[in-house]
């Protein structure tokens, strides 16, 4: 073919090979090992594989260069739980009447429990936020590590997260005859973002030129001078946070490295949402908690201020909102021999939805792909371009919640609780949403507005919570 190199004709060949090979049930020795690792609060830009102009993450950059990297990846949710809800069940988070944090997930299927049934050996390390019960076999889990000190005020020079890869590394070292399916969930960067002075150190000094920013990151460190904070300070202890958990990124694939697990292990890094948005933590708390005794002890509000997650060059938004800031997220893939090699898939519109559906088709296990909302993206993963079938929809788990919609390159955010005008946006040409075309493009809308109408009226009317906390 014109244009392609030997090598990468090859790789196509013998990706698609591999695709034909899923329609028969894979051998123990041909099931990938999967590890898939979670950012938390992470914004698009926030690496230097995305572009962020003083990110120090070589581990994760190299892994996208030695992998595939993609741009148009969505979470399901803007926050921790329907995030992770979309990526364990392959459901939108907004079809569970009772919230999954306070609930678990059901009788809904979960990815881990297909792959126990399968042959897995199956752990998660880190963050849970899927439900109140943590015991070993919850959703086909087999062990689950240890996350009693999550907010615990790190030590030392290795970052927050070290503890959570110290047990995956150990559980990875007891299954290395595979196959094993492992969930590694990150603190870093969710609140609170307070590096040790190691880590800073670590990272080294920075000179902050804000011009390198877009307008948008730009505002927030105005926000940031205007409520008292020095944005080099806090862009810096941010940075280096993201630096330790890169560290143990580092370290995790030196250790597949020396076990000889390289080849037949698909590591995947994403994050659960965009960045946080930047506030003291007095705006942070509930209203009806601000007048009790303020917490002391440490400078709340300048670790509150630390959340300097970047969108990227293009986005607004960030966490909490709908706007591509909060929902389009890093998404990288790396497994020899079968995801192309330092390729930017900057087409493929993909889903956590579609990560359970996906897994499916790569390890062999048959479902019934009507009772999921992702939809198998595998060909993106291993080299072609997903066309979605299907439409992408947020909505909070709350009665009265405005739901958005991504269908093609038109994203539709409704209104229900604002009473107020829909917003239409052609991402192919506005990725920030700044232009509203929804008087110039009625036909579209009304179609959108159709669809969003027909998936809001199939959702629960009514949503039940439990006594805990959305993260």
């Amino acid at each position: 073919m014109p244009g392609v190199s030997g090598g990468a004709m090859m790789r196509r060949i013998l990706s698609i090979l591999f695709l034909l090979t899923l329609g028969s049930p894979l051998s123990a020795a041909e099931k990938p090992n999967i590890i898939f690792i979670l950012a938390d609060d992470l914004g698009w830009g926030d690496l230097g594989c995305y572009g962020h102009p003083y990110a120090k993450t070589p581990n994760l950059d190299k892994l996208a260069a030695e992998g595939t990297r993609f741009t148009r990846f969505h979470a399901t949710g803007v926050t921790c739980c329907p995030a992770r809800t979309g990526l364990m069940t392959g459901k939108l988070p907004a079809t569970f009447q009772k919230y999954p944090a306070d609930f678990g997930f059901g009788d809904r299927t979960t990815i881990t429990e297909l792959l126990k049934k399968h042959g897995y050996a199956t752990g998660h390390f880190g963050k849970w936020h899927i439900g109140a019960v943590t015991e070993p076999g919850t959703y086909g889990i087999d062990v689950i590590g240890s996350d009693a000190e999550k907010r615990r005020t790190p030590e030392g020079a290795r970052g927050r997260d070290a503890p959570m890869y110290d047990q995956a590394i150990s559980f990875i070292e007891q299954h290395k005859t595979g196959p094993f399916y492992v969930n590694i969930w990150d603190h870093i960067s969710h609140h609170p973002v307070n590096p040790t002075q190691a880590v800073l150190d670590a990272f080294g000094p920075l000179e902050l030129d804000e011009s390198k920013f877009s307008p948008a990151m730009r505002e927030k460190f105005a926000t940031c001078k205007k409520l008292g904070g020095d944005p080099v300070a806090h862009v810096r202890a941010f940075l280096a946070d993201v630096k330790s958990m890169d560290d143990e990124v580092g370290r995790l694939l030196a250790k597949l490295d020396e076990l000889g697990l390289r080849e037949n292990t698909l590591v995947v890094f994403s994050s659960d949402q965009g960045a946080a948005p930047l506030r003291s933590d007095e705006e942070a708390r509930p209203k009806k908690a601000r007048n009790k005794q303020k917490r002391t002890g440490t400078d709340i509000e300048s670790i509150r201020m630390n959340a300097m997650g970047y969108a990227g060059p293009d986005f607004r938004g960030g966490k909490h909102t709908d706007l591509e800031g909060g929902v389009c997220v890093p998404f990288i893939m790396r497994w020899p021999a079968k995801v192309p090699v330092g390729r930017v898939d900057d087409q493929s519109v993909l889903s956590g939805a579609d990560w359970l559906p996906s897994l499916c088709t790569i390890t062999g296990i048959s479902i019934n792909a009507a009772d999921f909302d992702g939809e198998d993206s595998s060909k993106a993963w291993l080299g072609g371009t997903h066309v979605r079938s299907k439409a992408l929809f947020w909505k909070t788990n709350t009665d009265n919640g405005d739901p958005s919609m991504l269908m093609e390159n038109w994203k539709l955010h409704g209104s229900n609780r604002r009473n107020g005008p829909v917003e239409l946006y052609d991402l192919a040409t506005d990725p920030g949403e700044q232009k509203n075309l929804a008087e110039k493009q009625p036909e579209v809308l009304q179609r959108l507005k159709d669809q969003l109408a027909t998936w809001t009226a199939s959702l629960p009317k009514h949503y039940e919570h439990g006594d805990g906390k959305e993260d």
